[in-house]
């Protein structure tokens, strides 16, 4: 499950290193400037990623990698037994990052007060 730390100047997703394998992608660094906010996801939320390029998926168990469609680009990094985390983004080659992690809501509360401190 990936680590996230926020400060006032970045957030880093640490990606263990099976995520790295799945994803095909090293840990990401966000500058805080490109944070919109963070959101738990609801039930389905893979529905609307798009395209996977690259990256791999074993529907209900692990989604992982770049997805695209039009007007969107998200990285994701999910396994089953956690709760999808959006952090979205603006102004980055990402539009969101998804990540699994134990409390969604709870990083996301976190996330969202450490922007309204910045």
């Amino acid at each position: 499950m990936p680590t996230i730390h926020i400060d006032a100047r970045e957030l880093r997703v640490e990606l263990t290193a099976a995520e790295q394998i799945w994803g095909l992608h090293r840990s990401l660094s966000i500058p805080a400037e490109n944070i919109v906010g963070a959101q738990p996801l609801e039930k389905r939320w893979w529905f609307g990623l798009g395209w996977r390029i690259p990256g791999s998926m074993i529907p209900g168990v692990v989604i992982a990698g770049t997805y695209i469609q039009r007007g969107d680009k998200a990285y994701v990094s999910w396994m089953r037994g956690t709760e999808p985390l959006q952090i979205n983004l603006t102004g980055h080659k990402y539009s969101r990052v998804v990540v699994g992690v134990k409390d969604a809501k709870g990083h996301a509360d976190a996330i969202n007060a450490a922007l309204t401190e910045c």
